[in-house]
């Protein structure tokens, strides 16, 4: 087992933190071109399928910016028990950034993926 310095962890803990911040306006965007969710639902489905933990203290400034963008929109609804719950769904906007997003992730995972497999042929 390959074992590295704590200055060469603490730093890819930080590159990977950053990473993660940047594609999580994408996974939520993602999730919600599937169906209209509520927040704790968006949570635990983004660290389920994405391996993500996103705190609450992260996503709901994130929704209310992507609301005021018109990005996406709410509704309250019911919830199990009878507590509220705010059902989030993309706008056409919305839908028309997560393509043009679909695109250049695309175009960036292909690249990535070229100088990954170029530098195993190295």
């Amino acid at each position: 087992m390959t074992r590295i310095s704590p200055s060469l962890a603490a730093s890819t803990d930080r590159w990977e933190v950053q990473l993660r911040k940047g594609v999580l306006e994408f996974i939520i965007l993602l999730s919600l071109d599937e169906k209209e969710q509520y927040g704790f639902e968006l949570i635990s489905g983004v660290a389920r399928r994405a391996a993500l933990d996103v705190p609450e203290g992260t996503l709901y400034p994130l929704l209310l910016r992507l609301a005021k963008e018109q990005l996406v929109a709410s509704r309250p609804g019911a919830g199990e028990g009878g507590a509220p719950r705010k059902y989030y769904s993309l706008t056409d906007s919305g839908r028309a950034l997560l393509g043009a997003m679909r695109a250049r992730w695309t175009t960036l995972g292909q690249s990535v993926e070229a100088m990954l497999l170029q530098g195993d042929e190295a």
